[in-house]
């Protein structure tokens, strides 16, 4: 049965590799297909570095919110000591 289940699958990868060609119509890439680049790198860079500092700043703050309101809310416990006991009265 385990035949039945693997003869298909096997003869299809066979045929698959085997079967392969290079069409006729590809020709390898040139150098004068590659793109060009263009305008002021620096300015890009600082555009780009501007984009990625607030994303940084957005993520500090984001994370510092959320300590802060895991804290206040008594759901994060950052174990600092060991903790104190409650009082049974």
């Amino acid at each position: 049965m385990l035949r039945h289940i693997l003869q298909p699958i096997v003869r299809n990868t066979r045929i698959g590799v085997r079967s392969y060609h290079v069409p006729d119509n590809v020709k390898p890439p040139s150098m004068d297909e590659i793109p060009v680049p263009n305008g002021s790198w620096q300015e890009s860079h600082a555009k780009l570095q501007r984009k990625y500092n607030l994303q940084l700043i957005a993520g500090i703050v984001i994370f510092i919110g959320t300590i802060a309101y895991g804290r206040v809310t008594g759901l994060l416990w950052l174990n600092y000591s060991a903790p104190v006991p409650k009082d049974e009265d």
